[in-house]
């Protein structure tokens, strides 16, 4: 069995000073960095936006400078870390990225990822509703990653408060993180690979070190495995989210499994 023509398999972000001499050459302009990028990957998940609110010239360049690459944009942290939003910040937020929502076949979806520390409880499953109602008209998909998540009636939410997917996640196996089973909610599939590097995914000094991980062949043989089983003919989104530019060899590994099963 070949790869299902839509499983698209790439990366969270692409605009890493690390990735030059290893995966991008080592001169590349930083503006030419997509470019590259969209020569080896089918889709981005696009993650500056987390930190700072969006603006349409960088989405239309983005949209200028590739032909076939398809988006997903991670939302800012006020929405789901910081929860203390206003109408004005949505608006706002939506403007930044219409380009890229009037190209409706190149944008997959918008990422509302939610911290370790946020919960099920009947408060949170509130704030989620009304997130959704102030997103409503732009598909969306909710990554979450305390363990109180895994169950039925929240699958069932997921569905009824309009995300177009519930978020799969790889991670280490630490108390509370919810790393499985993975299921498949919601009308597409939209996996995260954070890589298993226990050590640090609490005990860092930067972020970005809980996602310095590289899978080793058998583990990404397992991976496949459990996204073939998730499939169900729907469009799958495997994004690889440990920063480091030795993921690229994995990736490679990755279609290379999913295409000689």
């Amino acid at each position: 069995m070949k790869k299902p023509k839509n499983i698209y398999i790439g990366c969270s972000g692409f605009s890493y000073k690390d990735w030059k001499g290893t995966f991008y050459p080592s001169h590349i302009p930083e503006g030419e960095m997509i470019i590259y990028y969209e020569k080896y990957f089918e889709v981005v998940e696009i993650n500056y936006t987390y930190y700072t609110m969006p603006h349409p010239f960088t989405f239309h360049s983005f949209l200028e400078k590739t032909k076939r690459l398809k988006f997903a944009v991670k939302v800012n942290q006020i929405f789901t870390h910081e929860m203390n939003y206003t109408k004005e910040d949505v608006k706002k937020f939506i403007d930044g990225i219409k380009p890229l929502l009037e190209e409706e076949k190149r944008f997959i979806a918008l990422l509302f990822q939610f911290p370790e520390s946020f919960r099920y409880t009947p408060e949170n499953i509130e704030y989620i509703k009304k997130l959704s109602r102030d997103f409503a008209g732009v598909d969306r998909v909710i990554e979450v990653r305390h363990r109180s998540f895994a169950n039925h009636d929240f699958y069932n939410f997921v569905e009824e408060a309009g995300f177009s997917a519930l978020v799969n996640i790889d991670a280490p196996k630490v108390k509370g993180l919810l790393v499985g089973p993975w299921v498949s909610v919601g009308t597409i599939n939209y996996i995260r690979l954070h890589g298993r590097n226990k050590e640090k995914w609490h005990n860092h000094r930067e972020p970005y070190q809980r996602y310095d991980y590289l899978y080793s062949s058998e583990e990404i043989e397992k991976i496949r495995d459990k996204i073939l089983k998730i499939y169900e003919k729907k469009d799958t989104y495997v994004f690889f989210n440990n920063y480091n530019w030795r993921l690229i060899e994995p990736e490679r590994n990755v279609r290379q499994i999913i295409n000689n099963p």
